[in-house]
Protein backbone atom coordinates (compact mmCIF):
# COMPACT_ATOMS: atom_id res chain seq x y z
CA UNK A 1 0.00 0.00 0.00
CA UNK A 2 1.60 3.38 -1.00
CA UNK A 3 0.44 6.24 -1.04
CA UNK A 4 1.85 9.60 -3.15
CA UNK A 5 2.13 13.63 -2.88
CA UNK A 6 2.96 15.87 -4.66
CA UNK A 7 3.70 13.78 -7.33
CA UNK A 8 4.91 14.29 -10.77
CA UNK A 9 3.91 11.10 -12.13
CA UNK A 10 2.60 10.87 -15.72
CA UNK A 11 0.76 7.65 -17.03
CA UNK A 12 1.94 5.42 -14.02
CA UNK A 13 5.73 5.72 -15.18
CA UNK A 14 8.68 7.31 -13.44
CA UNK A 15 9.58 10.75 -13.85
CA UNK A 16 12.53 11.16 -16.34
CA UNK A 17 15.11 12.67 -14.24
CA UNK A 18 13.74 12.08 -10.36
CA UNK A 19 15.89 11.15 -7.11
CA UNK A 20 14.06 8.93 -5.37
CA UNK A 21 15.40 9.29 -1.78
CA UNK A 22 14.99 6.58 0.06
CA UNK A 23 15.11 7.50 3.60
CA UNK A 24 13.89 4.20 5.99
CA UNK A 25 13.49 4.93 8.25
CA UNK A 26 15.06 2.50 10.66
CA UNK A 27 13.95 -0.74 11.31
CA UNK A 28 11.56 -0.65 8.16
CA UNK A 29 13.31 -3.06 6.11
CA UNK A 30 15.72 -0.97 4.59
CA UNK A 31 18.67 -3.01 4.46
CA UNK A 32 16.66 -5.63 2.82
CA UNK A 33 15.53 -3.36 0.23
CA UNK A 34 18.82 -2.04 -0.29
CA UNK A 35 20.47 -5.76 -1.11
CA UNK A 36 17.55 -6.21 -3.57
CA UNK A 37 18.64 -2.77 -5.20
CA UNK A 38 22.13 -3.51 -5.41
CA UNK A 39 22.04 -6.88 -6.55
CA UNK A 40 19.35 -6.00 -9.44
CA UNK A 41 21.03 -2.76 -10.56
CA UNK A 42 21.94 -3.33 -13.69
CA UNK A 43 18.19 -4.51 -14.55
CA UNK A 44 17.14 -1.86 -12.78
CA UNK A 45 19.06 0.64 -15.49
CA UNK A 46 17.60 -1.49 -18.08
CA UNK A 47 14.27 0.21 -17.12
CA UNK A 48 15.92 3.65 -16.62
CA UNK A 49 16.47 3.43 -12.55
CA UNK A 50 19.75 3.67 -11.57
CA UNK A 51 21.55 2.53 -8.39
CA UNK A 52 24.45 4.55 -8.26
CA UNK A 53 27.07 3.28 -5.45
CA UNK A 54 29.60 4.87 -3.50
CA UNK A 55 32.61 3.41 -2.04
CA UNK A 56 32.67 6.11 1.37
CA UNK A 57 36.30 4.54 2.85
CA UNK A 58 36.21 1.34 2.20
CA UNK A 59 39.32 1.36 -0.31
CA UNK A 60 37.16 1.16 -3.54
CA UNK A 61 34.55 -0.96 -2.57
CA UNK A 62 31.13 -0.44 -3.10
CA UNK A 63 28.56 -0.50 -0.50
CA UNK A 64 25.09 -1.33 -0.62
CA UNK A 65 23.89 1.48 0.94
CA UNK A 66 24.66 5.39 0.91
CA UNK A 67 25.31 6.15 4.12
CA UNK A 68 28.49 7.85 4.10
CA UNK A 69 26.27 10.91 2.25
CA UNK A 70 24.25 10.89 5.88
CA UNK A 71 27.46 11.52 7.93
CA UNK A 72 27.86 14.89 10.35
CA UNK A 73 30.57 15.51 9.27
CA UNK A 74 29.44 15.96 5.39
CA UNK A 75 27.51 19.28 6.74
CA UNK A 76 29.78 21.06 8.66
CA UNK A 77 31.50 22.32 5.31
CA UNK A 78 30.23 25.00 3.25
CA UNK A 79 29.27 23.23 0.28
CA UNK A 80 28.31 19.09 -0.07
CA UNK A 81 30.92 18.99 -2.51
CA UNK A 82 33.73 18.89 0.10
CA UNK A 83 32.63 16.07 0.99
CA UNK A 84 34.65 12.70 -0.89
CA UNK A 85 31.34 11.10 -0.50
CA UNK A 86 28.98 13.64 -2.42
CA UNK A 87 31.72 14.22 -4.78
CA UNK A 88 32.12 10.85 -6.35
CA UNK A 89 28.28 10.70 -6.31
CA UNK A 90 28.85 13.81 -8.28
CA UNK A 91 31.05 12.66 -10.75
CA UNK A 92 28.53 9.06 -10.91
CA UNK A 93 25.35 10.77 -11.89
CA UNK A 94 26.51 13.51 -13.96
CA UNK A 95 25.59 11.68 -17.34
CA UNK A 96 22.74 9.76 -15.97
CA UNK A 97 20.11 9.87 -18.18
CA UNK A 98 17.34 8.52 -15.77
CA UNK A 99 16.00 8.08 -12.48
CA UNK A 100 18.13 7.75 -9.42
CA UNK A 101 17.42 5.24 -6.48
CA UNK A 102 19.78 6.84 -3.06
CA UNK A 103 18.97 4.84 -0.22
CA UNK A 104 19.82 5.72 3.57
CA UNK A 105 17.89 5.24 6.67
CA UNK A 106 19.93 7.99 7.75
CA UNK A 107 18.79 10.90 6.34
CA UNK A 108 15.45 9.93 8.43
CA UNK A 109 17.33 11.67 11.11
CA UNK A 110 19.83 14.42 9.53
CA UNK A 111 17.08 15.56 7.42
CA UNK A 112 15.27 17.25 10.20
CA UNK A 113 17.41 19.91 9.97
CA UNK A 114 16.46 22.83 7.39
CA UNK A 115 19.68 23.52 6.71
CA UNK A 116 20.91 19.97 5.65
CA UNK A 117 17.48 19.21 3.86
CA UNK A 118 17.87 22.44 1.88
CA UNK A 119 21.62 21.15 0.73
CA UNK A 120 21.01 18.10 -0.44
CA UNK A 121 17.70 19.41 -2.24
CA UNK A 122 19.58 21.92 -4.08
CA UNK A 123 22.70 19.60 -4.65
CA UNK A 124 19.90 17.44 -6.93
CA UNK A 125 18.13 20.00 -8.25
CA UNK A 126 21.69 21.20 -9.49
CA UNK A 127 22.37 18.13 -11.32
CA UNK A 128 18.61 17.71 -12.91
CA UNK A 129 16.83 15.71 -10.51
CA UNK A 130 13.47 16.61 -8.67
CA UNK A 131 13.46 15.02 -5.28
CA UNK A 132 11.18 12.34 -4.12
CA UNK A 133 10.95 11.21 -0.97
CA UNK A 134 10.20 7.12 -0.52
CA UNK A 135 9.63 6.17 3.58
CA UNK A 136 7.70 3.58 5.45
CA UNK A 137 5.14 3.65 8.28
CA UNK A 138 4.94 1.08 10.98
CA UNK A 139 3.16 0.56 14.05
CA UNK A 140 5.12 2.01 16.73
CA UNK A 141 4.73 -0.09 19.70
CA UNK A 142 6.74 -3.02 17.41
CA UNK A 143 8.76 -0.49 15.75
CA UNK A 144 10.10 1.11 18.71
CA UNK A 145 10.68 -2.47 20.08
CA UNK A 146 12.76 -3.62 17.25
CA UNK A 147 14.73 -0.32 17.23
CA UNK A 148 15.60 -0.58 20.56
CA UNK A 149 16.71 -4.37 20.17
CA UNK A 150 18.93 -3.14 17.21
CA UNK A 151 20.47 -0.53 19.55
CA UNK A 152 21.45 -3.22 22.09
CA UNK A 153 22.95 -5.78 19.32
CA UNK A 154 25.10 -2.65 17.99
CA UNK A 155 26.41 -2.10 21.86
CA UNK A 156 24.67 1.66 21.89
CA UNK A 157 23.80 1.96 25.11
CA UNK A 158 22.89 0.83 28.10
CA UNK A 159 19.52 2.25 28.64
CA UNK A 160 16.65 0.19 29.67
CA UNK A 161 13.40 -0.16 26.87
CA UNK A 162 11.93 2.33 29.17
CA UNK A 163 14.90 4.93 29.39
CA UNK A 164 14.96 4.43 25.50
CA UNK A 165 10.91 4.65 25.11
CA UNK A 166 11.45 8.55 27.28
CA UNK A 167 13.91 9.26 24.24
CA UNK A 168 12.22 8.50 21.64
CA UNK A 169 8.99 9.91 22.34
CA UNK A 170 10.79 12.80 23.11
CA UNK A 171 12.35 12.96 20.23
CA UNK A 172 9.12 11.49 18.01
CA UNK A 173 11.19 9.08 16.64
CA UNK A 174 8.63 7.18 15.06
CA UNK A 175 6.49 10.01 14.17
CA UNK A 176 6.19 9.98 10.39
CA UNK A 177 5.18 13.67 10.35
CA UNK A 178 8.63 14.67 12.21
CA UNK A 179 10.51 12.88 9.54
CA UNK A 180 8.66 13.53 6.44
CA UNK A 181 7.64 17.18 7.00
CA UNK A 182 10.02 18.96 5.29
CA UNK A 183 9.53 16.89 2.25
CA UNK A 184 5.99 17.53 2.59
CA UNK A 185 5.73 20.80 3.06
CA UNK A 186 8.28 21.59 0.45
CA UNK A 187 7.16 22.26 -2.89
CA UNK A 188 10.16 21.21 -4.64
CA UNK A 189 9.81 17.74 -3.11
CA UNK A 190 7.12 15.09 -3.53
CA UNK A 191 6.82 12.37 -1.16
CA UNK A 192 6.24 8.82 -1.52
CA UNK A 193 4.65 6.88 1.75
CA UNK A 194 4.63 3.03 2.31
CA UNK A 195 2.94 0.53 4.56
CA UNK A 196 5.74 -1.89 6.03
CA UNK A 197 2.65 -4.18 7.46
CA UNK A 198 1.71 -4.13 3.73
CA UNK A 199 4.75 -4.53 2.45
CA UNK A 200 5.68 -7.51 4.44
CA UNK A 201 2.73 -9.05 2.79
CA UNK A 202 3.33 -8.54 -0.66
CA UNK A 203 7.31 -8.32 -0.28
CA UNK A 204 9.34 -5.59 0.69
CA UNK A 205 11.13 -4.99 -3.16
CA UNK A 206 7.80 -5.18 -4.91
CA UNK A 207 6.84 -2.66 -2.18
CA UNK A 208 9.26 -0.36 -3.32
CA UNK A 209 9.41 -1.49 -7.60
CA UNK A 210 5.60 -0.11 -6.91
CA UNK A 211 6.41 2.94 -4.66
CA UNK A 212 8.86 4.59 -7.24
CA UNK A 213 6.23 3.26 -10.15
CA UNK A 214 8.07 0.66 -12.23
CA UNK A 215 6.49 -1.38 -14.74
CA UNK A 216 4.24 -4.01 -12.78
CA UNK A 217 5.67 -6.58 -14.79
CA UNK A 218 9.66 -5.45 -13.76
CA UNK A 219 10.32 -8.17 -11.03
CA UNK A 220 13.32 -8.53 -8.59
CA UNK A 221 14.19 -11.59 -6.31
CA UNK A 222 12.76 -10.67 -2.92
CA UNK A 223 16.00 -10.67 -0.13
CA UNK A 224 16.74 -12.43 2.62
CA UNK A 225 15.43 -11.11 5.72
CA UNK A 226 18.32 -9.30 7.79
CA UNK A 227 18.82 -8.30 10.86
CA UNK A 228 16.25 -10.52 13.14
CA UNK A 229 15.09 -10.07 16.36
CA UNK A 230 17.84 -10.94 18.83
CA UNK A 231 15.79 -13.33 21.21
CA UNK A 232 15.27 -12.67 24.54
CA UNK A 233 18.82 -14.66 25.18
CA UNK A 234 20.35 -12.72 22.68
CA UNK A 235 18.97 -8.96 24.21
CA UNK A 236 20.47 -9.97 27.58
CA UNK A 237 23.88 -11.19 26.14
CA UNK A 238 24.38 -8.16 24.71
CA UNK A 239 22.91 -6.14 28.06
CA UNK A 240 25.40 -8.26 30.23
CA UNK A 241 28.60 -7.94 27.63
CA UNK A 242 27.73 -4.47 28.06
CA UNK A 243 27.50 -4.19 31.68
CA UNK A 244 31.00 -6.15 32.36
CA UNK A 245 32.90 -4.06 30.05
CA UNK A 246 31.18 -0.98 31.42
CA UNK A 247 29.38 -0.43 27.92
CA UNK A 248 32.67 1.11 26.01
CA UNK A 249 32.52 -1.22 22.65
CA UNK A 250 31.37 1.03 19.71
CA UNK A 251 34.54 3.18 20.74
CA UNK A 252 37.04 0.18 20.10
CA UNK A 253 38.88 0.46 16.41
CA UNK A 254 38.14 -2.83 15.51
CA UNK A 255 34.29 -2.71 16.80
CA UNK A 256 33.09 -3.79 13.09
CA UNK A 257 35.29 -7.23 13.84
CA UNK A 258 33.96 -7.44 17.02
CA UNK A 259 30.08 -6.54 16.40
CA UNK A 260 30.37 -9.79 13.51
CA UNK A 261 32.05 -11.81 16.03
CA UNK A 262 28.90 -11.17 18.15
CA UNK A 263 27.11 -12.50 15.22
CA UNK A 264 28.88 -15.46 13.97
CA UNK A 265 28.24 -16.72 18.18
CA UNK A 266 24.69 -16.42 17.91
CA UNK A 267 23.98 -17.50 14.43
CA UNK A 268 22.58 -21.16 14.76
CA UNK A 269 21.48 -21.32 18.25
CA UNK A 270 17.72 -20.52 17.11
CA UNK A 271 17.54 -17.54 19.66
CA UNK A 272 15.54 -15.42 17.22
CA UNK A 273 12.59 -18.12 18.09
CA UNK A 274 11.90 -16.21 21.06
CA UNK A 275 11.63 -12.62 20.39
CA UNK A 276 12.72 -10.14 22.23
CA UNK A 277 9.65 -7.49 23.51
CA UNK A 278 10.67 -5.06 25.66
CA UNK A 279 7.29 -3.03 26.64
CA UNK A 280 4.44 -3.30 29.24
CA UNK A 281 1.19 -3.27 28.35
CA UNK A 282 1.12 0.38 30.38
CA UNK A 283 4.21 1.23 27.99
CA UNK A 284 1.95 0.00 24.49
CA UNK A 285 -0.79 2.01 25.71
CA UNK A 286 1.31 4.95 26.75
CA UNK A 287 2.76 4.94 22.88
CA UNK A 288 -0.17 4.37 21.34
CA UNK A 289 -1.86 7.40 23.05
CA UNK A 290 1.37 9.42 22.22
CA UNK A 291 0.63 8.74 18.38
CA UNK A 292 -3.24 8.16 17.97
CA UNK A 293 -4.54 11.46 16.41
CA UNK A 294 -1.46 12.51 14.43
CA UNK A 295 -1.41 8.67 12.98
CA UNK A 296 -4.50 9.25 12.39
CA UNK A 297 -4.78 12.73 10.64
CA UNK A 298 -1.70 11.27 8.53
CA UNK A 299 -3.46 8.08 7.12
CA UNK A 300 -6.75 10.16 6.33
CA UNK A 301 -4.31 12.61 4.82
CA UNK A 302 -2.43 10.15 2.33
CA UNK A 303 -4.11 6.92 2.43
CA UNK A 304 -7.68 8.03 2.86
CA UNK A 305 -8.43 5.56 5.62
CA UNK A 306 -7.20 5.67 9.63
CA UNK A 307 -4.03 4.28 10.60
CA UNK A 308 -5.45 0.79 12.01
CA UNK A 309 -5.94 0.15 8.14
CA UNK A 310 -2.64 0.61 6.85
CA UNK A 311 -0.55 -0.21 10.20
CA UNK A 312 -2.71 -2.99 12.33
CA UNK A 313 -1.76 -3.28 15.74
CA UNK A 314 -0.31 -6.25 16.82
CA UNK A 315 -0.14 -6.39 20.71
CA UNK A 316 2.16 -8.07 22.74
CA UNK A 317 3.31 -8.26 26.08
CA UNK A 318 6.96 -8.13 27.62
CA UNK A 319 9.42 -10.71 26.90
CA UNK A 320 12.66 -11.44 28.65
CA UNK A 321 15.05 -14.10 29.37
CA UNK A 322 15.26 -14.28 33.22
CA UNK A 323 18.94 -16.18 33.90
CA UNK A 324 18.29 -16.49 37.83
CA UNK A 325 15.02 -19.48 37.02
CA UNK A 326 16.66 -20.21 33.58
CA UNK A 327 17.83 -24.25 33.24
CA UNK A 328 21.13 -24.89 33.73
CA UNK A 329 21.38 -25.70 30.11
CA UNK A 330 20.09 -22.15 28.96
CA UNK A 331 22.53 -20.75 31.43
CA UNK A 332 25.53 -22.13 29.74
CA UNK A 333 24.08 -21.12 26.16
CA UNK A 334 24.06 -17.67 26.72
CA UNK A 335 27.47 -17.63 28.85
CA UNK A 336 28.97 -19.44 26.37
CA UNK A 337 28.24 -15.77 23.94
CA UNK A 338 28.72 -13.76 26.85
CA UNK A 339 32.28 -15.20 28.06
CA UNK A 340 34.12 -15.54 24.72
CA UNK A 341 32.50 -11.22 24.01
CA UNK A 342 33.83 -10.45 26.92
CA UNK A 343 37.01 -11.99 26.54
CA UNK A 344 37.45 -10.55 22.27
CA UNK A 345 36.85 -7.18 23.96
CA UNK A 346 38.87 -6.94 26.92
CA UNK A 347 41.54 -8.31 24.50
CA UNK A 348 40.97 -5.38 21.92
CA UNK A 349 41.40 -2.90 24.72
CA UNK A 350 45.13 -4.29 25.60
CA UNK A 351 45.82 -4.25 22.11
CA UNK A 352 43.49 -2.47 18.49
CA UNK A 353 45.74 -5.00 16.14
CA UNK A 354 44.76 -7.68 18.14
CA UNK A 355 44.09 -11.28 15.87
CA UNK A 356 41.05 -12.27 17.91
CA UNK A 357 41.19 -16.05 18.98
CA UNK A 358 38.67 -18.76 16.77
CA UNK A 359 35.43 -19.17 17.91
CA UNK A 360 34.65 -21.62 20.78
CA UNK A 361 32.27 -24.43 19.65
CA UNK A 362 28.98 -24.64 20.98
CA UNK A 363 28.19 -27.28 23.66
CA UNK A 364 24.09 -27.41 22.44
CA UNK A 365 21.48 -25.02 21.44
CA UNK A 366 19.74 -25.81 25.09
CA UNK A 367 16.27 -24.98 25.87
CA UNK A 368 14.72 -21.57 25.46
CA UNK A 369 14.96 -19.34 28.73
CA UNK A 370 11.98 -18.17 30.02
CA UNK A 371 10.92 -15.46 32.17
CA UNK A 372 10.23 -11.65 32.95
CA UNK A 373 13.07 -10.95 35.11
CA UNK A 374 14.99 -7.48 34.36
CA UNK A 375 17.68 -8.18 36.11
CA UNK A 376 21.32 -7.76 35.02
CA UNK A 377 24.55 -9.67 36.38
CA UNK A 378 23.01 -12.75 36.89
CA UNK A 379 25.57 -14.27 34.22
CA UNK A 380 28.66 -13.18 35.94
CA UNK A 381 27.46 -14.58 39.50
CA UNK A 382 26.72 -17.76 37.96
CA UNK A 383 30.06 -18.06 36.46
CA UNK A 384 31.69 -16.88 39.62
CA UNK A 385 29.78 -19.24 41.51
CA UNK A 386 30.87 -22.49 38.89
CA UNK A 387 34.79 -20.99 39.17
CA UNK A 388 34.48 -21.26 43.00
CA UNK A 389 32.93 -25.04 42.80
CA UNK A 390 35.87 -25.80 40.29
CA UNK A 391 38.33 -24.71 42.66
CA UNK A 392 36.94 -26.81 45.93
Amino acid sequence: MTAVENSGLSGGGAPRRTCFLHIGPHKTGTTSIQDALFDNAERLAAIGVFYPTVSGDRGGRQRRNHTPLARASNFKADDLMASPFWEELSLKIADIDGSIVISTEHFAERLREAENFERVVAFFERHGFRVTAVAYVRDQPGWLNSWYTQDQRNFISRDSFSEFLARALEFGLVDPWGYLGRFIDDPRTDVRVVSFERAIKTGLARSFLDAIGAPEDFEIAEPNPSNPNLGVKGMYAAQEIMRRVNGRVRSLPNYNQLYERFKKLMRGRDWEKTAYIGFTPEEEKRIRDRYAASNDAFAQRFFGVDWATICPPRSASLREFDFASAPDEDKRDVLEVIDQMVDAIEASRADADIVLPPLKGKKGKGKKGKGQGRGQGEAARMAEADASKAGA
